[in-house]
């Protein structure tokens, strides 16, 4: 009776055994399934970033001639494409290839524009990026979105990577041990690393927008990385003259209120604020069934656009 009973038992001992092995089977299975599948799906997501992200442009369809004025600056750029469009000829008169260049000054005068100029002129590809691209909230995502920018304009060579608001990223490195601080410092490290590697004639360069240059690391901008930088300001009187004729084509201006008026009223100000005021004018003449723009209009669109014009020239 009592070897019975210990037969028994024994038996179930045996049989929750191997139930319990069965069903730790199982659950290692799941897992297995569930972390090898979020792997999957974490590399699916990573290569569909890498498409989706940084987008290569062949033709920006902006010419130098499309910009008003600034003749300094587009005769500069002018020398800089035929660079990059014959490097072997450059070399041959020893003028090493740039790799990167700054376009710093006031926002609003069309740095962008240069950029996508540059871009077209040269014939090359051209990918457009901004500082807050490569900001996120997990660590170590903007220097690896860095290698990632890099890797692309390598596959795309002859190529031209224009990153705006430059100074978001590339601002002085700052060592207080905080995360944000961290990450910046990071993000520098791997572009300079980057840069660093760019062999001589790699067909890569890298144009940079910053409203803010004193700001930059000065490892950043040291000659052999970022080699030239170039001020885009507010619009010169000759300038601003080309910037009214385009901007009021499809305006009639009252007799008082002549072009050479409105380049002397407007002086200071960034091509950005002269459009706004203008087409603000425009609006305001409209709303007021005017059919032209007076001195009137043009100070009431300024008080609304928030533009300080230059009040010795209003005749």
């Amino acid at each position: 009776s009592n070897t019975l009973k210990e037969r028994l038992l024994e038996q179930g001992v045996s049989v929750k055994i191997e139930k319990d092995t069965s069903l730790s089977k199982i659950l290692d299975l799941a897992f297995n399934i569930i972390f090898f599948g979020a792997i999957i799906f974490g590399i699916f997501k990573l290569i569909e970033l890498s498409k989706k992200t940084f987008k290569v442009v062949h033709k920006t369809n902006v010419n130098f001639s499309d910009i008003a004025g600034m003749n300094k600056v587009k005769k500069d750029l002018t020398l800089l494409s035929e660079i990059m469009k014959n490097p072997s000829l450059a070399k041959q008169k020893g003028i090493r290839p740039i790799k990167g260049v700054i376009l710093e000054g006031p926002p609003g005068n069309g740095k962008t524009l240069f950029a996508k100029a540059l871009a077209q002129e040269t014939n090359v590809n051209f990918i457009a990026t901004r500082g807050a691209d490569f900001q996120g909230a997990l660590m170590g995502m903007g220097a690896f979105k860095i290698k990632m920018l890099f890797r692309k304009a390598s596959k795309k060579k002859p190529c031209i990577v224009f990153i705006d608001e430059f100074d978001s990223i590339g601002e002085r490195r700052n060592y207080s041990g905080t995360g944000i601080d961290k990450e910046n410092n990071r993000i520098i490290t791997t572009m300079l690393n980057e840069m660093d590697g760019f062999a001589p004639c790699s067909g890569i360069l890298i144009l940079a927008a910053t409203n803010s240059y004193a700001s930059l690391d000065p490892a950043l901008i040291r000659p052999g990385r970022f080699d030239l930088k170039y001020t885009i300001g507010n619009p010169d009187a000759q300038t601003r003259e080309e910037l009214i004729k385009i901007y009021t084509k499809n305006k009639n201006l009252s007799p008082e209120l002549s072009i050479s008026c409105l380049v002397m009223q407007t002086e200071n100000l960034c091509c950005a604020a002269i459009e706004a005021l203008l087409n603000q004018a425009q609006t305001i003449a409209q709303e007021e069934n005017n059919a032209v723009i007076t001195q009137e209009i043009i100070l009431e669109a300024a008080k609304k656009t928030d533009c300080k014009l230059n009040t010795k020239f209003r005749k």
